[in-house]
């Protein structure tokens, strides 16, 4: 509790410290996609700590509510599909409601209600994408299992009785339950497994290309689902042990003990592991040095946004890298350093990181071959032309009618309309080296 802590107040003084750094990241689902873990922490660890908790757990669950709605806007903008990305910002959102729940009941359900229904659209397709897609990441394809663990643990609120009356009715409450909890918990859990199977088969048969890249901060990813999981599996003991008439002993509660027991201490080791890791690793991704780099180009300069691809979509089997993920690995990261021989500070944008979000950083090499096979499918297949669409930061689109939509450029600058898209496409990127287009001054 204490370490999360520390590193909650020190993203809060990123928050403070640097904004547009923190805009830029919530401007693409790619980089926006861990931003849930931060209320999924503030949640557990201030928990039941006073007023004070009960303050930070209700401020932690409204500005998840608020990320789910802003990162589900997004990828509607950038026209993604579901894949395990979207599970931190969205369905974890029922580890919220658990929290919640102790102090406002109501709030609690409404965000557990939210989470269930999420959790319902979302996964299925999710699913069917990590199993065909091979263009997911293996971090990515490994938080497969969050979604039905956290969907499982939220609704445990509903386990927990509200009698008002001096004389409860409690064989009725036992008996409603036997016959309704229950058996969604059987649900939810069958759910949990087939994540569980999901993200090891995720893994397996992404290792080859998984196991040369670097340690980085991606691999945080393989902690929180396993985690989740655990506390899942437990969850679901609990409401066995108190609602079924299974007795102890038998071989189906040995066995869900015994499961429990090797994922909380597989995920446990593995979590220390790589907290370890990050934490030797920290100071290098920190000290960033883009003195010789020529600096990338804005998420409106990159290839992707200039040849009006970004907004290709997804299908549930694709042979290409998601459009977000290549224009986020060519536009790199926003970061505030100091100035040379000066006081105060400046925004560049470097490619000198190991990770993108969940996204292990692509090579250039990777990465033009990646961006090619992507402008040759949309060669052969077209996008269909829409006359309304959402905008998407740092790129203009056109929503039919007025002006609206037009110069929503967010934190990155202005695009002039007159501008010719084929030569800023050629100026901008040659051979895939980016050429320097904008640096805060």
């Amino acid at each position: 509790s204490a370490v999360a802590g520390v590193l909650i107040s020190a993203f809060g003084l990123k928050i403070v410290l640097a904004t547009r750094v923190v805009l830029d990241e919530l401007s693409s689902p790619t980089t926006a996609s861990p931003a849930g873990l931060i209320c999924m922490t503030i949640v557990c660890v201030f928990a039941g700590r006073g007023w004070i908790g009960q303050f930070l757990v209700s401020a932690a669950a409204a500005v998840h509510l608020c990320l789910a709605i802003w990162f589900i806007y997004c990828a509607l903008a950038y026209r993604i599909m579901p894949d395990p990305s979207w599970f931190p910002n969205t369905v974890a959102i029922g580890l919220s409601a658990v929290k919640t729940w102790l102090y406002y009941p109501m709030s609690g359900h409404f965000l557990m209600a939210i989470c269930l229904a999420l959790l319902f659209f979302f996964f299925p397709i999710s699913l069917i994408r990590v199993t065909l897609n091979r263009k997911i990441s293996a971090p990515v394809g490994w938080i497969q299992m969050s979604a039905p663990s956290i969907a499982l643990y939220a609704l445990t609120i509903m386990a927990q009785p509200s009698f008002e009356e001096e004389q409860p009715d409690v064989t009725n409450f036992q008996h409603v339950h036997r016959m309704i909890y229950l058996p969604c918990m059987h649900f939810l859990f069958g759910l949990a497994v087939i994540g569980v199977t999901s993200s090891v088969q995720s893994l397996y048969v992404r290792w080859d290309d998984f196991k040369k890249k670097e340690f980085s901060p991606a691999h945080t990813a393989f902690c929180f689902p396993t985690l989740a999981h655990a506390n899942a599996i437990q969850a679901y003991r609990a409401a066995v042990n108190s609602f079924s008439d299974t007795p102890s002993g038998t071989p189906f509660k040995i066995t869900i003990y015994i499961y429990w027991v090797i994922v909380l201490v597989v995920g446990t080791i593995v979590t220390l592991y790589v907290t370890y890791k990050f934490f030797s690793m920290l100071p290098n991704w920190t000290q960033i040095d883009v003195s010789d780099e020529v600096e990338p180009p804005a998420p409106y300069e990159t290839r992707l946004t200039l040849e009006n691809v970004i907004t290709t979509g997804e299908t549930l089997r694709q042979p290409f890298v998601s459009p977000a993920v290549l224009q986020a690995n060519e536009t790199g990261a926003l970061v505030m350093l100091p100035r040379d021989n000066e006081r105060g500070h400046r925004y560049v944008r470097t490619r000198r990181l190991t990770a993108l979000g969940f996204e292990p950083i692509m090579e250039w090499s990777e990465l033009n071959i990646e961006r090619e096979v992507l402008l040759d499918w949309v060669g052969k297949n077209p996008p269909r032309r829409r006359k309304r669409t959402l905008s998407v930061p740092g790129i203009d689109f056109n929503y039919g009618y007025a002006d609206f939509g037009f110069g929503n450029s967010g934190v990155y600058g202005t695009i002039p309309r007159d501008s010719s898209l084929h030569n800023r496409s050629s100026s901008s990127n040659t051979a895939g080296v980016n050429y320097k287009i904008w640096q805060t001054q």
